[in-house]
């Protein structure tokens, strides 16, 4: 699902928003026990690995409520207010992926 997030670089709104973005976003599902990363390069996602590296920007949340968010069947920001998605990073980093997965 992390892969999939490359089309939507292929949108020029995003394209905007991530120009001359370059950070690793780490992401963690401690109900399957998966770590996985994404680096994104200007406005292109570059690489999807699973692993565990340095990272901008982490985020922590159960698998069932990442689908839940690709699918736009639950916000990021309901499922942060509610505890179900952690982060560590900078805010505008935050606000980057929340634009990203909607």
């Amino acid at each position: 699902m992390l892969q999939s997030l490359g089309e939507r670089f292929k949108d020029p709104k995003i394209q905007r928003r991530f120009k001359e973005y370059n950070k690793t976003l780490q992401f963690i599902f401690p109900d399957i026990d998966v770590k996985m990363f994404m680096r994104i390069g200007d406005a292109e996602l570059l690489e999807v690995a699973e692993g565990e590296t340095d990272a901008e920007l982490q985020v922590t949340m159960d698998s069932p409520v990442f689908f839940s968010i690709i699918e736009k069947t639950e916000s990021p920001m309901a499922a942060y207010s509610a505890g179900k998605l952690k982060t560590k990073g900078e805010v505008p980093d935050l606000l980057k992926l929340q634009k990203l997965l909607l």
